[in-house]
């Protein structure tokens, strides 16, 4: 992996689900000088605009035949109906790589409806997007499995204080959580490993700090 991770960017990301967890959560520690806006966006209401309008795509996003290559190889749909459910799992780097996850060419690649498809999504999402704006201190929770979120492009000044710095918390709860997909459930039980250390970077790490991740959200 190279240092241009997006999520160690300044450079806006594209509307996604973090690949495991009920609940995504974020601690504001410090704001950038511009930009750095969190946005949300509900994947119920893509998913109603897109039935009314392309009822076609969403049956494409139900197909079990996304390539997804991040974290590991594995072809599965973008959209569930699971559990009297509507759920939604995805990112673009895992579907068509990016700077620092370079897809390889043997994978398969998107076909032109997968693409227009994602593209869907994104339009219908930025048409109906909540922007929050934070300042130190803010916590926020977020359902990922019904609820899409990007960031905004942001410059950082020259003290911490004008520093964009978040904590982020990834949530389950086994007992009052949805079900879970078959096709994800692999990656839940990876994150949520009682045996895993956890690390809280409470104060913002050095420049040129980049903790090695094997997934792409």
């Amino acid at each position: 992996m190279r240092a241009e991770h997006h999520r160690h960017s300044t450079a806006p990301i594209t509307f996604h689900n973090e690949e495991a967890g009920d609940i995504i959560s974020w601690l504001t520690r410090s704001t950038a000088a511009s930009g750095g806006k969190c946005i949300l966006a509900s994947f119920y209401t893509v998913y109603n605009a897109l039935a009314a309008t392309r009822p076609d795509l969403v049956r494409i996003l139900a197909r079990s035949d996304w390539p997804f290559a991040l974290p590991r190889f594995q072809c599965r749909p973008v959209l569930f109906y699971h559990d009297g459910r509507i759920i939604a799992n995805f990112g673009r780097a895992a579907l068509l790589g990016s700077a620092s996850h370079v897809r390889s060419d043997r994978l398969p690649k998107l076909n032109d409806v997968q693409i227009e498809a994602l593209d869907a999504i994104e339009t219908i999402a930025k048409a109906t997007q909540l922007e929050i704006t934070t300042q130190a201190g803010d916590i926020h929770f977020i359902n990922n499995l019904a609820v899409l979120h990007r960031r905004e492009g942001f410059i950082n000044g020259s003290s911490a204080r004008e520093k964009r710095h978040l904590v982020r918390m990834r949530l389950r709860d086994a007992e009052m959580g949805w079900t879970i997909p078959d096709d994800l459930k692999d990656e839940w039980k990876k994150t949520f490993d009682p045996k895993l250390n956890r690390v809280w970077h409470l104060e913002a790490m050095p420049d040129g700090f980049f903790p090695l991740r094997s997934q792409a959200n």
